[in-house]
């Protein structure tokens, strides 16, 4: 049975996919802040820095030749994505520039799944690829008027478009006020968090610090990174290379050192080739793990991917043990 001509179609897409909506505007708002928050975020000596990221997605992205081009300007990008998801967050839940924002949500992370989540298999356990294609559901079915925020005056009027409405025409002067709207809003909402950032910062990596090399002449094995000792009575540490020191290690990354069971030393990049993020050794199964998406690596097998949401092994490193001098060295 046919709708009569003229009738307004049903509102019921619209209100069943009003819970995704409200999740996704206010997941990707709380990302833009966390980001923002995050006192390593910006700070370039950090493993969780956006210059440690984009340095590792150039090396596992297909767009790996263009991230290497923005590393440089690591810290606007940074920036500048972080405002675009506050932005988008923003127009899905209140509804200006509702269609602009839920096609921006898309690219967003249609960009982060090139970037990020590319490497990750099989690809139903990367987070980036779903979002994508959800925002895309949310730009076509539009919000039908539900939850919206009234710009202007009074009740019933209308902004009139900047000309004489076309087929398919969306640049209205409505559209325009909407869209400055939900802009400056961002702008707003991402300069509130400069004090908090003055405060300390509420975002995450905040942690352990990883050491750097110890002190002294290096030896002629290469870079110093530990003592035997150091590992006597734990099974692993963590350790970074200063940015202007020689190293199999990309310029600031982590690395982890680990004694197996049977006494052997062995090292590895910390960087997981899923993300990003920093795995660490857990005591209680004698694995590397990836606190952020529980990937784990076997330490014994040359960083072999065990499990969770990545087949590539941990990068390892070629160290050196000198007994005579109970120094661990990264070969050069």
């Amino acid at each position: 049975m046919t709708a009569p001509r003229g009738s307004r179609p049903a509102l019921v897409p619209a209100a069943a996919l009003l819970p995704l909506r409200a999740f996704f505007g206010v997941t990707f708002v709380y990302a833009g802040l966390d980001k923002l928050l995050d006192r390593a975020f910006l700070d370039s000596a950090s493993a969780a820095s956006i210059y440690a990221q984009l340095a590792n997605f150039a090396r596992i992205s297909p767009i790996g030749g263009l991230i290497r081009l923005s590393e440089p300007l690591a810290a606007p990008i940074g920036i500048l994505i972080a405002v675009a998801e506050i932005g988008v967050g923003i127009g899905a839940l209140s509804g200006l520039a509702y269609r602009l924002a839920a096609f921006g949500g898309a690219g967003l992370s249609l960009l982060f799944w090139l970037a990020a989540s590319w490497a990750t298999h099989p690809y139903y356990f990367g987070p980036d690829l779903p979002y994508a294609v959800g925002w895309i559901v949310l730009a076509l079915a539009g919000h039908g008027g539900l939850f919206v925020l009234r710009l202007g005056s009074r009740r019933g009027a209308r902004v009139a478009p900047l000309a004489a409405p076309q087929s398919g025409q969306l640049l209205t002067r409505r559209a325009i006020l909407e869209t400055a709207v939900v802009g400056v809003a961002s702008v707003v909402v991402a300069s509130a968090t400069l004090p908090l950032r003055l405060l300390g910062g509420l975002g995450g990596g905040v942690g352990s610090p990883i050491p750097s090399p110890r002190g002294g002449p290096p030896p002629a094995g290469g870079l110093a990174i530990a003592r035997i000792n150091d590992l006597v009575e734990q099974a692993s540490m963590p350790f970074r290379i200063p940015l202007d020191a020689p190293s199999p290690l990309p310029a600031g990354d982590p690395g982890v050192l680990v004694r197996l069971a049977d006494g052997r030393f062995v090292a590895y990049d910390a960087v997981c080739p899923h993300q990003g993020c920093t795995v660490g050794w857990d005591p209680a199964d004698g694995i590397l793990r990836c606190p952020c998406h529980g990937a784990t690596f076997d330490a014994g097998d040359g960083g072999r991917a065990l499990g969770g949401p990545t087949t590539q092994s941990l990068a390892a490193l070629p160290i050196s043990v000198d007994p005579a001098t109970g120094t661990i060295s990264l070969a050069g």
